[in-house]
Formats: C-alpha cells, structure tokens, sequence
C-alpha cells in the first residue's frame, strides 16, 4: 500500500513539475476598429515535418490599442527627438546603428532596423523589420511590422499594421 502511495505523489509531483514546461498561451490581436479579439494558434511547420503535435504551431502575440496612459508615449518619443543622434532620409540598407537614438524622415517603401539599445523614430514605412533587441521604435503609420529580436517595443499612431513577432518579450502597440 505504501508503494502504491509513493508512485502516486511521485506521479502527481512529476505533473506538477512538467506542467508549466508544456502548458500553452493564448493570445489576441486587438484592433478597436475592428472589433472583437481573436486569439488562434497557426502551423509555422518545422524542419522534419512533425504533424499533430504542438511542436509545429506558433501563437502570435498580443498587441493593444491606445489606452488613456498612452500620452506618456507620445511625450516619450517627443523627449527623444529632442536627443536624435542622427536624422535621415530611409537608408537603402538596414539600420545598425547600436545604442543610437536615430530619425527616419519621410516615407519608406521598407525600413530595417538591426539596432540593439537604440531608438528609432520613423514617419511611414509600408514594410518595418526589427531585428535588434531592446531597441524602441515610434512610427506614424506601418503597413507591415516583422520583429524577429527580443525585449523590443514599436509604438505606431495610424492603422494596426500586419504583424509577425517571432521573438519574445516584445510591446508592439498604438500609442
């Protein structure tokens, strides 16, 4: 009886253990014009294949609309182009300036940015790539974000853009 008791608190114990390693999250994209959220977890495939198992399917991640504190945001990104290291028109190759704190002008058909700790301020980008890691981008309008670092936050003012976030820890909003 006492056996049969050990291997049940060590069954119990072990679930406890592994749980959170394979429990799942679920997230939503939030668009006020667009009503409702939808949260849904996609197939991103995986190299050898695998099917019917959670190995091969990725969860977007969250994005927020403005909320009534979202001011600090805009003060923020005015306080930093008072600071601008570098102000330019869109540079035909990527960004990489680490640690800088850098104005875009203008519109860009495709900015990519593989600053780590900087900050970039940009106006329209049809197609923004992050790269970098803890770096904070403000832009007015986006049509396409993809941020593949990690530790990052994108700020936009117009439309929710198309968005991709492999990486992780990121803050991708209005405001």
């Amino acid at each position: 009886m006492r056996v049969i008791r050990n291997r049940s608190v060590a069954a119990l114990l072990l679930a406890l253990a592994v749980a959170p390693a394979l429990a799942g999250c679920t997230v939503a994209v939030v668009d006020p014009s667009a009503g409702a959220p939808s949260a849904q977890r996609t197939p991103a495939g995986t190299a050898d294949g695998a099917e019917g198992s959670d190995a091969g399917l990725e969860s977007p991640p969250a994005y927020a609309p403005a909320e009534a504190g979202d001011d600090d945001t805009q003060a923020q990104r005015e306080a930093l182009l008072a600071a601008v290291d570098t102000t330019m028109l869109c540079p035909d190759g990527p960004l990489t300036a680490d640690g800088d704190i850098v104005r875009v002008e203008g519109h860009c058909e495709q900015l990519v940015i593989e600053i780590d700790a900087g900050v970039v301020i940009a106006d329209d980008v049809d197609a923004l790539t992050l790269a970098g890691s803890g770096t904070t981008v403000f832009v007015e309008n986006v049509l396409e974000l993809t941020v593949t670092g990690d530790a990052s936050s994108v700020f936009w003012s117009g439309s929710t853009p198309d968005v991709s976030d492999s990486g992780a820890a990121n803050v991708l909003k209005r405001g």
